[in-house]
């Protein structure tokens, strides 16, 4: 084997690692561009989009919306009104439920004073909850990850 030929797998090797590294990247942001408009505008308020920035490594902010399984270790949150948006779940995604993703042992529905799950649930029960129904949820994403995902609960 020359090292021409060597050099030259390594290359492209190179370019489709660079390549599908851009299409995440791309996949990430797509939605950004069709963002709302910055906070304290008249066209922000009473949005269910609660805030946003863009990072050099994705998608930052806080979304209340319908959760929608997307694909393994991805989801998405649309907004009643407004630009759906796409981003991961991870080991580090605290997930907490009411009732849809899971409930308390007990049965009983845990929430806090404004309706959001308070039961830790784990990313398989998100997912699994997210390909089979939809529910409300208020995601906290940053870089592109989600931190939270809190379920609302609503009987």
């Amino acid at each position: 084997m020359s090292f021409t030929s060597a050099y030259g797998r390594h290359q492209v090797r190179r370019a489709v690692v660079a390549s599908v590294i851009a299409a995440a990247a791309i996949g990430l942001t797509a939605t950004v561009s069709d963002a709302a408009p910055a906070h304290g505008t008249a066209a922000t308020a009473g949005a269910h989009h609660v805030s946003e920035s863009v990072s050099a490594k994705g998608v930052s902010g806080t979304w209340k919306g319908t959760l929608k399984y997307l694909a393994p270790g991805k989801v998405t949150v649309a907004p009643k009104s407004g630009m759906e948006q796409a981003f991961y779940v991870g080991p580090h995604t605290k997930v907490l439920g009411a009732a849809a993703i899971c409930g308390d042992p007990d049965g009983n529905v845990t929430m806090d004073k404004n309706g959001y799950g308070t039961t830790p649930c784990t990313l398989k029960q998100l997912m699994k909850a997210a390909k089979k129904e939809a529910f409300e949820v208020r995601a906290t994403v940053k870089d592109g990850v989600a931190t939270t995902i809190a379920e609302h609960y609503h009987p």
